[in-house]
């Protein structure tokens, strides 16, 4: 829980190639929302990654990505961290930054979209869709025992 001031400062004042968020707890989704803010204002124009357990591509997508206009990218892993940053850092990452762009737009769009009205088919077509059962084909294994079946002094400690 770094306050956001103190990453902003800390990054212009080493000038960093990229800013890395790790959230571990829910009220950190909230601050990283304000770094990405505040690195807009500011003209920043290094990639943002955004890492954790609390954190999803989904939030990086949604609440993260349209207030900064450079990269902002979800790694869900550390492991994979370093060839991330590696990709970012390359000189011609313009290519991996444009496609990790649009696919957190398609994403966002996507994610934003499936609240709206969704579209259902008639209880006619519903039913002329239903799964069909060729009982002449089907073989169904009648039970050794019908109805209720109570059984007691069962010891579960033996295999």
């Amino acid at each position: 829980m770094v306050p956001p001031e103190k990453i902003i400062e800390t990054a212009i004042k080493e000038q960093v190639d990229i800013i890395g968020l790790s959230g571990l707890i829910t009220p950190s989704l909230d601050e990283m929302v304000y770094v990405s803010k505040e690195m807009e204002k500011q003209n920043f124009n290094i990639p943002l990654m955004i890492g954790g357990a609390t954190t999803s591509r989904a939030h990086s997508a949604v609440k993260i990505a349209p207030n900064y206009n450079n990269t902002v990218i979800h790694v869900n892993d550390a492991s994979r961290a370093v060839t991330v940053v590696g990709d970012l850092l390359q000189s011609d990452s313009y290519i991996y930054k444009n496609q990790i762009r649009e696919e957190y737009d398609k994403f966002r769009e996507q994610f934003l979209s499936r609240t709206k009205q969704k579209e259902y088919i008639s209880i006619v077509e519903a039913r002329s869709k239903k799964y069909k059962i060729n009982w002449d084909q089907t073989s169904i294994v009648k039970p050794k025992t019908l109805g209720v079946q109570v059984i007691q002094d069962f010891d579960i400690t033996k295999s």
